[in-house]
């Protein structure tokens, strides 16, 4: 019995600070932080539940930085939101991309200036309040903001199918691309989403 509860301990411990890494370095995009390009911005990304892996609770997310221009981009106000969606890919219309009831503001910043490090470093987006992904289709984020100038760079891939959805503040509907950001999403997974490699590392063996 106290070997099945330090096991239990230990699992949690080690699922208290998880991260999941999605996408590669197959090229560098200015989006989702471009006010150069777009002085307003409605952007959706999805991420999908293969790639994920498991429930998680989202406490923030990470980028990586490009070679290209670009170290720092200021934005009036930077919202985003997280939500599920129950397809592979993502429609035309905003909230439609959404499962009914699963969108969530998870930060309001007003004056934001979001900074790159160098090159092939990580820049991370602290979420004001975390998000509960329980594993069940994909994970759309979307980031929004109604004016901004400059941009960051950071690494993007292509993928089969359209999981991308672009146009302005406050707009119902974009227009869709397959390009997606590299990222990697920081927080908790649930035990259910922990494999048994996973927990015999935990315990070094």
């Amino acid at each position: 019995m106290k070997y099945l509860l330090a096991v239990t301990a230990v699992i949690a411990l080690c699922a208290a600070d998880d991260q999941v890494e999605i996408g590669w370095d197959e090229f560098p995009a200015n989006e989702p932080f471009c006010a150069d390009c777009a002085l307003s911005m409605r952007y959706q990304v999805l991420y999908l539940e293969s790639e994920i892996g498991g429930a998680m609770e989202i406490s923030s997310f990470s980028m990586m930085s490009t070679p290209s221009t670009g170290s720092s981009v200021f934005l009036d106000t930077l919202v985003i939101y997280m939500g599920n969606c129950d397809e592979i890919s993502l429609g035309t219309d905003y909230e439609a991309n959404y499962r009914e009831g699963s969108r969530i503001k998870v930060l309001w910043q007003e004056n934001c200036t979001v900074l790159a490090p160098q090159a092939g470093e990580w820049f991370d987006i602290e979420l004001d309040q975390p998000f509960w992904y329980d594993g069940q289709g994909g994970l759309i984020i979307e980031f929004a903001w109604p004016d901004g100038y400059d941009h960051v760079y950071n690494y993007n891939w292509s993928t089969t199918t359209e999981r991308s959805l672009h146009g302005g503040w406050g707009a119902a509907t974009g227009f869709t691309t397959a390009d997606v950001p590299r990222i990697l999403l920081k927080g908790a997974l649930s035990l259910e989403g922990m494999t048994f490699g996973g927990i015999k590392a935990c315990f070094g063996m």
